[in-house]
């Protein structure tokens, strides 16, 4: 998911989406607040309680804005392939869209953060589409445990960099990323 700057040609509804993922990179998840995403929005509560009436509401929108723009990124690149992907080039597409990096690639990740901290059963969702991803995983030919492991390592460093904590120069995250896209090749090869 990109960063999104306030265009005029979003909806209301959107730009609202975007106001709640800047007020959680610059005030943090857990001081994620209806009354600081209206005041980040520039509207009022009660306008931003007509969209989303309550904070689990935004929360599941953002969420879902988030799990669409990665699915709807990794069929795109896959539409791009010539016939249809297999099963490894969707994952590596998946890793790819997954580890790309943007100028405020942190707010990929900020819906995330934010229902996690504020109401982790929000999140269930999230943990029935990551099995549905382990089970279609499991059936490649290199097995679960290669291709849960890449997606485990392909996590990790994600969340280091949401979370501020990544200790990686930019030419070895480099080097990670191309390590990453080897293993995913080895996820299509028999063990």
């Amino acid at each position: 998911m990109y960063f999104r700057n306030p265009i005029p040609s979003r909806t209301p509804r959107e730009r609202l989406l975007d106001a709640a993922e800047r007020a959680v990179l610059e005030t943090g998840a857990g001081h994620l607040t209806l009354d600081a995403v209206a005041k980040f929005a520039g509207v009022s509560k009660g306008g931003l309680l007509h969209h989303f009436p309550s904070k689990d509401s935004l929360l599941e929108a953002m969420l879902e804005r988030y799990l669409n723009d990665v699915e709807s990124q990794v069929a795109a690149r896959c539409a791009r392939s010539k016939g249809t992907p297999t099963r490894v080039e969707q994952f590596r597409e998946r890793v790819r869209v997954l580890l790309e990096l943007h100028p405020d690639r942190r707010a990929a990740g900020a819906a995330l953060i934010a229902a996690s901290a504020d109401n982790p059963a929000l999140m269930a969702h999230c943990r029935t589409g990551y099995r549905e991803l382990l089970d279609e995983l499991a059936e490649l030919p290199g097995g679960f445990e290669r291709s849960a492991l890449v997606l485990l390592a392909v996590n990790g460093l994600l969340f280091g960099e949401l979370l501020r904590l990544s200790p990686y120069t930019p030419e070895e995250r480099s080097r990670l990323v191309k390590a990453l896209l080897k293993a995913v090749d080895q996820c299509g090869r028999l063990q």
